[in-house]
């Protein structure tokens, strides 16, 4: 026997399993769980998710999330300048930052190349890392993206654009597997690969 259930219900489902790792049985629960809540705790979490992208900017410096024009780490005058760490999203510096291993800055570049997606270098940060580099003059730059076919793309073409420059190019060595991303790694996996980074020849 089939249960009809309301069409409201049925629409949050709907929208829930839409998000990534959210699966039809995950997304029942949480509608469930949501239903069982009461109408002040259902407000806040709604105006929350209305008002989310409003007061979230991008750093003007490295493209983190922030809600000034700066983030917290492109001001901390105690960070290391001469160390530029590149990652793909915001949630790589979290990862990386949860270690307590690394005191440089970043670089958020806002995605992998991906030629089968229309993703090309104009889609992403590439041109304001040239620009910084150009300006600031770090010693290293640590390509810390993802080891799946697209990360090894960006890496390369990001090697290659960086080769003539007098900068030691590395990228995070053992610890993760092919295949794996940064921010679904555990902190001791994380420090391991920041530690073993290895020098990029050219």
């Amino acid at each position: 026997m089939s249960v009809s259930l309301p069409h409201q219900l049925i629409h949050v489902i709907d929208q829930l399993e839409r998000l990534p790792g959210i699966g039809p049985k995950s997304a029942q629960r949480i509608a469930f769980y949501l239903l069982r809540q009461d109408k002040e705790r259902l407000n806040k979490i709604s105006d929350g998710i209305t008002n989310l992208a409003e007061g979230i900017n991008h750093c003007s410096e490295c493209g983190m999330l922030t809600e000034d024009s700066v983030c917290s780490i492109c001001s901390d005058k105690q960070r290391e300048k001469d160390s530029l760490c590149v990652v793909e999203g915001a949630l790589d510096v979290i990862s990386i930052e949860r270690t307590g291993d690394y005191r440089g800055l970043y670089h958020v570049i806002g995605g992998l190349l991906s030629p089968l997606d229309n993703i090309g270098p104009e889609s992403l940060n590439i041109s304001s890392l040239l620009s910084r580099i150009e300006k600031n003059k770090p010693k290293e730059i640590i390509l810390a993206l993802n080891p799946s076919t697209e990360g090894e793309t960006t890496s390369l073409y990001l090697k290659n654009l960086l080769e003539k420059e007098e900068i030691t190019l590395s990228r995070l060595a053992h610890g993760l597997p092919t295949g794996a991303a940064i921010e679904y790694a555990d902190d001791l996996t994380i420090s391991r690969a920041l530690s073993g980074r290895q020098e990029l020849k050219r």
